[in-house]
């Protein structure tokens, strides 16, 4: 690879950092970041200026995780144009290797062990081509995160080259809930007002894949799809089961929303001809804690819904419109079942009349301050107990639905639409907006010269298709949206406090350079070595001069 000048580092750098686990949930992940901050410390430029490395721990973090970032500035002038290189480091877990686990993060035997137990032929010829890199991580992302340091490496050893500033960036807990991008805004922020920086835009490098077989395009992103986690807890009438009838089935009813909204390709949101996947439901269950021969009383269900343009309000109110669907639907049915059965079994039928009702986090919050003015300080103590049992932030924002649907004594069929982590910005560079289409415009042009040049298909869209910790560097939701977040995500504040004001200041435009893998999250996630570790750092390169290089 003689043309590729950072072929050799990059692809070094990734097995090394392969070989680190650094599974979402464990002491890896502050493990690998070490291993990262010690590689800057020793840069001569960084022994030179040990204060431009930060070193940030991650609040109440039962694992001691930490985010690293680095600042170094060009000489040729002052500009305080900068640009941020950022990537997570986390990995998903490793049970899906099966009897190779202990292989995971070798990336030199993993692919004679694959070979013996898959018949993909996909799989097996990119073994055989020696083109791919497996291992955990090798695609998802620490091919990116090598990329990125392999680009510090060479700003800080050739400063006198650019008249602006590089930010070098690794993050943990993107695999879950985001929490090392969003509070390493509070360092971004600070940078911007010690140095006074202008940052012009954030890279990361986050993985691409083919979009189908036989696909040859690298794609890059100039925004992130956006994310909520809709949640539904439903409230029905239990009953014993010899006196079905008599009751109304929240099972029922969760199964009515998950038919009415899993997969369902008209709420797939849209922007400039870009379709995001349709909501994907994520759980679902009842809540009976134990076996008894009593229908359940309530159920909970979860959705993943990703967000082009819409505005969360418009989301809400097509959302009620299916619960409210859904109790209508399992009354009509319930209702006509028992009118069959009483003419099967000779039965008197007798009409069962229910009040059915469905209302948002916000209207059943104030319904409960009405009964209880001092509500909060319960939702403080529940959230205070539950950070404290490490309990999951879905199962804790569903606590505070049940607490406050006790206080104000639901009794009738009723579902209760809030929101729980994670939440994921919306943003792109959008055509409406003249600067953003401006630099959109420049990106495009330089990644169509550069792929002339490489004879590579570059192909830019406008949101990268799968959650990136890119969503926390700008934000496109309305204060409106924003309002109807805060407002249905049970005490944000107290356990996932995206300070939503603070991304709007920053305001970073975000654009994913993607290294090129496949199969991300499964037992053969790899990555192609030619591309990521030869050609993208060589592109990337290229986008340092061209924005950080006056005249």
């Amino acid at each position: 690879m003689q043309n590729y000048p950072f072929y050799e580092e990059t692809l070094a750098l990734t097995k090394e950092l392969v070989a680190i686990p650094s599974l979402n949930n464990s002491t890896g992940e502050r493990d690998v970041a070490e291993y990262m901050a010690a590689w800057l410390r020793k840069l001569p430029y960084f022994r030179e200026h040990p204060d431009q490395i930060v070193i940030q721990p991650l609040k109440n973090d039962p694992y001691g995780r930490i985010n690293v970032v680095a600042i170094a500035f060009g000489t040729r002038s002052d500009s305080k144009k900068t640009i941020i290189l950022h990537g997570h480091h986390d990995t998903v877990g490793i049970d899906d290797f099966g009897s190779i686990k202990e292989f995971a993060f070798d990336c030199d035997a993993l692919p004679e062990k694959i070979k013996a137990i898959t018949t993909d032929p996909d799989v097996q010829a990119d073994i055989e081509s020696g083109e791919w890199m497996f291992g955990r991580g090798a695609s998802d992302m620490k091919c990116g995160d090598a990329v990125n340091m392999a680009l510090m490496r060479y700003f800080t050893e050739n400063p006198d080259k650019f008249d602006g500033n590089l930010i070098f960036m690794t993050n943990p807990v993107e695999e879950n809930q985001h929490t090392g991008i969003i509070e390493s805004l509070d360092v971004l922020e600070e940078l911007k007002v010690k140095y006074g920086l202008d940052y012009a835009m954030a890279l990361n490098t986050d993985f691409i894949s083919p979009a189908y077989p036989g696909d040859t395009s690298h794609y890059f992103h100039a925004g992130a799809v956006g994310k909520i986690l809709p949640c539904f807890y439903i409230i029905g009438k239990p009953t014993h089961s010899g006196q079905g009838f008599d009751g109304f089935s929240a099972s029922m009813v969760a199964a009515e929303i998950v038919r009415n909204m899993d997969m369902r390709a008209e709420f797939s949101d849209v922007y400039n001809h870009e379709y995001a996947m349709p909501p994907t439901v994520l759980k679902l269950k009842d809540l009976k804690p134990s076996y008894d021969v009593q229908t359940a009383f309530s159920a909970f269900v979860y959705f993943n819904y990703f967000i082009h343009n819409m505005e969360i309000e418009d989301i809400f109110a097509r959302l009620c419109k299916v619960a409210e669907d859904a109790l209508k639907t399992v009354d009509s049915y319930t209702d006509e079942q028992n009118k069959i059965y009483c003419k099967m079994t000779g039965m008197t039928y007798k009409k069962r009349e229910y009040s059915l009702n469905v209302m948002d986090y916000s209207q059943l919050h104030a319904k409960a301050m009405s009964v209880k003015p001092d509500v909060d300080a319960d939702l403080d103590a529940i959230t205070k107990e539950a950070l404290e049992a490490n309990m999951d932030r879905r199962e804790l924002c569903l606590k505070m639905v049940e607490h406050l649907a006790t206080v104000v004594s639901i009794n009738t069929p009723t579902v209760i639409l809030f929101l729980s982590p994670p939440y994921c910005p919306r943003n792109t560079l959008k055509r409406e907006v003249p600067e953003e289409a401006a630099l959109l415009d420049s990106v495009t042009g330089l990644l169509q010269e550069i792929g002339k040049e490489m004879g590579e298909d570059l192909k830019m869209m406008q949101f990268f298709p799968v959650l990136t910790d890119s969503s926390y560097l700008k934000l496109d939701d309305t204060d409106s949206s924003a309002e109807t977040l805060i407002s249905n995500l049970p005490n944000m504040k107290g356990h996932y406090n995206v300070r939503l004001d603070q991304i709007k200041r920053l305001n970073i435009p975000a654009l994913n350079f993607g290294c090129h893998g496949k199969d991300a999250h499964k037992w053969t996630e790899r990555v192609h070595k030619e591309y990521s570790f030869g050609k993208l750092p060589v592109i990337m390169l290229r986008t340092l001069e061209n924005y950080l290089i006056e005249g």
